[in-house]
């Protein structure tokens, strides 16, 4: 599938992002009719190839043309209400909805101006459709997201991922005061999030930057195993000492992850020691992590502090649903702490056999690892359900499917 990984290592901004699909051959004429159409009035977009530190890379900008800023006595009912307090969340997604552009990009840009203004609104204490984007320049915000999924939805993208990303470090200035990076705002959006250590200075992860990746992203962690076919880079505006200000970008080809085809190759694992929790919630917490997406979950007997017994519980998890497993066992279970670690696994191959015995049909798991049979496994639950039915003993019938599956496979015994 058509995939994007974004390499984060200098922080991320939305005209950042837009920039590197750009780079990446998105087509900067088509991408600005898509934008026309949401009747904004008061900006115009540039695309520059700039150096970075000796890296060309693509400088997407919104130029804010001067009659956008309505004074009181103008224009008083103007159509957008652009006056100093910037937009309301209801009327960014009356502008939006209202856009003939195409259904995907626009449930995106709606759902992330959504997600924008819960975090502001929970900020403020106001109700999310009084909310009003200030900080983050409305138009430049509108045109930053829309262009953004709009890009994705162009070049055909099926899936997104990204680097933990650099939070910076230092103050900003915003309407809160004074406060430490990252911004109330971008601190809200990153709850569940992977961030990365770094020695950045300043504000080098911006709302709006967190706020896409975060909508469009599968997981954030080390780049899937995909066939690169270009790298585009997005600039920013400020340059740190000795990194270049600029997101890479990969686009390439990867396989479907767990949910068609191959199973993952690079996984995460969860882990939770447990001693204070009822033994009879642990089938309910297992079933429940493979429900919610988990490829194995299991618990181990083992002997904690002060010789007490307790589990260790294990999840292995697709790297898109890390996130939501650890909070699955933080609402599950009684432990405080969850350990995660990426983790690359050989997976062997896994196809049907189905044999017919005397009794009946049994499917049969055939496992292959590098072109070579590796395992036959009868499945027990079509044995158990012969077994009774015929009053054989199980391991009969699974000694029978065995030995009929050996045989269509050519394998010896």
């Amino acid at each position: 599938m058509k995939t994007i990984y974004f390499d984060c290592f200098a922080g991320a901004a939305g005209d950042m992002l837009v920039g590197a699909l750009i780079d990446l051959g998105l087509d900067f004429t088509t991408l600005e009719g898509e934008l026309a159409k949401l009747e904004i009035s008061g900006y115009s977009i540039s695309n520059d190839n700039v150096l970075k530190q000796g890296v060309t890379s693509r400088k997407f900008k919104v130029n804010i043309t001067h009659e956008v800023h309505h004074h009181h006595h103008e224009q008083e009912g103007s159509h957008h209400h652009a006056d100093h307090h910037g937009r309301s969340y209801s009327q960014i997604r009356e502008i939006l909805e209202n856009a003939p552009i195409p259904e995907v990009p626009k449930r995106h840009a709606v759902a992330a101006f959504y997600r924008l203004g819960v975090v502001e609104a929970g900020i403020h204490g106001v109700e999310v459709e009084d909310i009003h984007f200030h900080e983050v320049g409305a138009i430049d915000s509108i045109i930053d997201v829309t262009g953004y999924f709009l890009g994705l939805h162009m070049l055909g993208v099926e899936r997104v991922a990204a680097s933990p990303l650099p939070v910076g470090s230092g103050f900003v200035q915003c309407a809160h005061g004074r406060m430490p990076v990252p911004a109330p705002a971008t601190a809200k959006l990153l709850e569940g999030v992977p961030v990365a250590r770094s020695d950045l200075d300043g504000e080098v992860l911006t709302p709006t930057g967190a706020l896409l990746l975060i909508e469009s992203a599968e997981f954030f962690g080390p780049m899937p195993e995909m066939t690169i076919a270009r790298v585009g880079y997005g600039a920013g505006d400020k340059d740190q000492p000795g990194t270049p200000n600029v997101v890479r970008a990969f686009l390439g080809e990867s396989e479907a992850g767990a949910e068609g085809g191959e199973p993952p190759a690079t996984i995460c694992v969860l882990e939770a020691n447990i001693d204070d929790m009822s033994p009879e919630l642990f089938p309910h917490v297992i079933e429940g992590a493979l429900k919610a997406g988990a490829l194995d979950a299991f618990s181990i007997p083992v002997t904690g502090k002060k010789g007490r017994p307790a589990q260790l519980l294990t999840i292995l998890s697709p790297l898109a649903k890390q996130d939501a497993l650890t909070r699955f066992l933080f609402r599950e279970t009684s432990t405080l702490g969850v350990r995660r670690r990426t983790t690359g696994r050989a997976v062997a191959e896994r196809t049907w056999l189905e044999v017919d015995l005397p009794w009946g049909r049994v499917r049969v798991k055939k496992g292959t690892f590098e072109g070579a049979l590796t395992n036959l496994a009868p499945e027990y639950e079509d044995c158990r359900r012969l077994a009774e039915e015929s009053g054989i003993p199980l391991k009969e019938v699974f000694e029978a499917a065995l030995a009929r599956a050996r045989e269509m496979t050519g394998s010896g015994s």
